[in-house]
């Protein structure tokens, strides 16, 4: 008794479905890899980071805050020149839309 044979087409569909499968498993296995070594890394760096005294700490503190000073400092400075530049333009538009609308509406 001759056995079933099945035809190419089912054949070329479970391959490609293998190959699939396949090519999914090993993406996750690889992205989980290094999700896992990100996280590793990143709980080793905060080890190390760590300050181990109470001077160590006060320091790091101190220096944290000296660079927040800094960066709010920038910050208000370019919220100023935006202020300014704002309103320089509204007083513009405010003088010289007035005119050519006014203008344009005449003739």
């Amino acid at each position: 008794m001759p056995l079933p044979t099945s035809t190419p087409k089912v054949r070329v569909r479970g391959m490609i479905l293998t190959i699939g499968i396949t090519a999914i498993t090993v993406v996750g296995t690889m992205a989980g890899a290094g999700l896992k070594s990100d996280i590793e890394t990143k709980n080793t760096q905060k080890m190390v980071a760590e300050p181990t005294s109470e001077n160590e700490l006060i320091a790091a503190l101190e220096s944290r805050r000296l660079g927040l000073v800094q960066a709010r400092a920038t910050w208000e400075k370019k919220a100023q020149i935006l202020r300014e530049r704002m309103e320089s333009s509204s007083q513009r538009h405010i003088g010289g839309g007035s005119a050519s609308s006014s203008a344009s509406f005449g003739k």
